[in-house]
């Protein structure tokens, strides 16, 4: 009995299955002679039972998607499952030139959706013609689209992470989930004292950067903090101290500068009137990642190259007029925006000495008025000129109180994250 009941039981469950069923009959047990076997195949396809969705949940959340090879908005948007004809409608007719609208291999898309499929918000980073990178956000309001151009909130957090090499310290960094340009900036902090290429198994890196939040979602990074790296059991530390709203540089425990920097000013004794990071552009009247600095100064007044270097190129852009390339190592390039005119004879391929001549601020291209525009390049990744290439300077005694102040809670940071035996990617 038992076993006609297994049977039944199995059969029942075929069905639910949708498979092709194959069943042999054979002679039952106890026969003493050899049985005459006849099989029998028999093959039928069940089909499933009607699957019936349930209500479709209409709340709105968040979803990140990165832009592969070859794809559009578009592609994106029907990978994630939206289909909001009005949302779509009104992406490829909105204010914005065509051109912000197309996104690298590797960007990041963040789009407000629901299980239906409606879209509500996206929003993304994207350079620009000028090659700043702008927010690009269209959103809905009370069930109208809109491309917002009016200056975001945001906010600035701690984020910490920590590291333990195995094979290599980008390997380890980009497990950890530390952004590329925040490696970029950790690669030239101790370029004076060792390569961080020369890591190897088993040291550890610790962290503390500055993430920038819009609406409680990380959109950028801003400066490291504190950064503590453990090589062959030597603890390196570094900790940033803010001259003023638009410069810094990274010092040791002791309140020394890490890095020599270059030996001399683009402009020399000019302010820095504009710093690396976030700002809302004057003109465009956007939310801009500003990724140089600005020196104030007259039209006409030199500007120098701040170390031995090789121009790689002198050209007339756009948006940013005038503009001299430099590349002062195989990682370190710099360039030079917005200038009147070139050094007479500069040309590409041309090698320069710091201190010489390489051509004159002025207003050329998208500007406010004179000013020289410049940024640092380390591997290619935009990093900021304040700690990578202006001349070291000390900190004063009022300075060295604060700093002091400041780098002491940061040590503690590093210590907590010191004595943990695990890598740390805390969720922002």
């Amino acid at each position: 009995m038992s076993h006609k009941l297994a049977w039944m039981g199995a059969a029942a469950a075929l069905p639910l299955f949708g498979i092709v069923t194959t069943v042999a009959v054979a002679a039952g047990p106890g026969n003493n002679t050899e049985p005459s076997i006849t099989v029998e195949q028999v093959s039928e396809r069940l089909s499933l039972p009607e699957f019936k969705r349930t209500s479709i949940d209409k709340t709105p959340y968040w979803r990140e998607a990165q832009m592969q090879r070859g794809d559009t908005l578009g592609h994106v948007l029907s990978r994630l499952g939206i289909q909001d004809g009005e949302a779509r409608k009104f992406l490829y007719s909105s204010p914005l030139s065509k051109d912000l609208l197309k996104l690298k291999a590797g960007a990041t898309l963040s789009v407000q959706t629901n299980d239906n499929g409606d879209l509500f918000t996206l929003r993304f980073l994207n350079d620009d013609e000028n090659g700043e990178q702008v927010l690009v956000l269209l959103e809905q309001v009370n069930g109208v689209w809109q491309a917002s151009a009016d200056p975001l909130p945001t906010e600035t957090i701690q984020t910490i992470r920590s590291a333990s090499v195995r094979t290599s310290a980008t390997g380890a960094l980009a497990q950890a989930g530390v952004p590329v340009e925040v490696r970029a900036q950790l690669a030239d902090i101790f370029a004076d004292q060792f390569d961080l290429d020369a890591l190897r198994r088993d040291d550890k890196i610790n962290l503390v950067y500055q993430t920038l939040l819009f609406n409680g979602m990380p959109i950028s990074t801003g400066n490291i903090e504190a950064v503590e790296i453990i090589k062959d059991g030597v603890s390196h530390q570094a900790f940033y101290f803010a001259f003023d709203n638009e410069s810094g540089a990274y010092f040791d425990a002791q309140g020394l500068p890490l890095k020599k920097g270059f030996s001399v000013q683009a402009v020399k004794n000019a302010r820095i009137s504009s710093g690396y990071g976030f700002r809302f552009h004057p003109i465009l009247k956007r939310m801009r990642m500003h990724k140089g600095i600005d020196y104030a100064a007259g039209s006409g007044t030199p500007i120098y190259a701040p170390s031995d270097a090789r121009v790689l190129s002198v050209e007339r852009q756009s948006g940013y007029g005038n503009v001299v390339k430099l590349a002062h190592s195989q990682k370190i390039t710099t360039l030079y925006a917005h200038m009147s005119r070139f050094a007479t004879g500069l040309r590409a391929g041309q090698q320069v000495k710091a201190g010489d001549v390489i051509g004159y601020v002025g207003s050329t291209g998208r500007s406010t008025g004179p000013h020289l525009h410049m940024e640092v390049m380390i591997a290619g990744q935009t990093v900021n000129p304040s700690t990578t290439t202006l001349p070291a300077r000390g900190l004063s005694a009022a300075q060295r109180q604060s700093f002091k102040r400041d780098s002491s809670q940061l040590a503690m940071n590093l210590k907590l994250l010191r004595s943990l035996p695990v890598n740390v990617a805390q969720l922002d």
